[in-house]
């Protein structure tokens, strides 16, 4: 059976010590003011009643993930074990990926100009480790694994709780990030929002025109350039000519 990763995360184990930030930031190097992980610290009054809550975020791994379809380059892919990656070797840094991500996961690398976001630490996966967030994690409220193994502790935990996704109406893309809030409702300041620049499937019909556009333009410079060297030599040659017949 085919692996199907998914990442879980305990808002009542959850401490809010960040050792899951830092570990993120130490395996990927990441630039000062940046992140590829963060944990919410949400506080809200419920029937008079002062409520906080912790969330662990990072990218949802969408099985719908909008951020594919705004890429016009093809670096955003998915893989068939649900892990969505991004090939920077033919990142063009356009950013068009995102706005078009509801979870906010994503953004560009001042230092390589290419697009970041968590990968689940898929090297370390590869080779049968756990994400360092998850290994850092000493709550243990990060809990890494796949969901289709029946043995595994993801699925068993699974079942024996009560787990959330962040989905709205507006946004229901099969996030694989789930949450435990021990029966606590979602806080507004956690869930998927629509930017105004959302990005769709409509994207490369948006693209494509725009590109073609650029594309001939810059023929037509260069075609521009080569007409005006090319009469420019021919001034000369005449120019030459008739000095010569002087």
């Amino acid at each position: 059976m085919t692996k199907k990763y998914v990442m879980l995360a305990d808002t009542v184990r959850c401490i809010n010590c960040k050792a899951c930030v830092v570990a993120c930031r130490a395996e990927w190097e990441t630039p000062m003011g940046y992140t590829r992980d963060w944990v919410k610290e949400v506080e809200w009054v419920q029937n008079d009643q002062p409520k906080v809550m912790l969330f662990p975020g990072r990218c949802q791994h969408c099985d719908d993930a909008p951020c594919i379809e705004a890429c016009p380059s093809g670096a955003a892919y998915k893989r068939a074990d649900g892990l969505v990656l991004q090939d920077n070797c033919i990142c063009s840094g356009c950013e068009l990926c995102v706005p078009a991500c509801p979870y906010e996961a994503r953004w560009l690398n001042p230092v390589t100009n290419t697009i970041s976001k968590c990968t689940f630490c898929q090297p370390r996966i590869d080779k049968g480790l756990e994400p360092a967030c998850v290994q850092t994690c000493v709550g243990r409220a990060l809990i890494f694994g796949d969901m289709n193994d029946q043995e595994s502790e993801v699925s068993k935990l699974l079942k024996e709780k009560e787990w959330v996704r962040l989905t709205t109406d507006e946004v229901n893309i099969g996030p694989n990030h789930y949450y435990y809030t021990a029966g606590e409702a979602l806080p507004d300041e956690v869930m998927p929002k629509l930017h105004d620049r959302h990005l769709s499937g409509k994207t490369m019909e948006i693209v494509n025109p725009i590109g073609a556009i650029a594309i001939g333009g810059m023929l037509l410079t260069f075609l521009g350039a080569g007409v005006m060297k090319l009469i420019g030599r021919r001034n000369e040659v005449s120019t030459s000519e008739n000095q010569e017949e002087k």
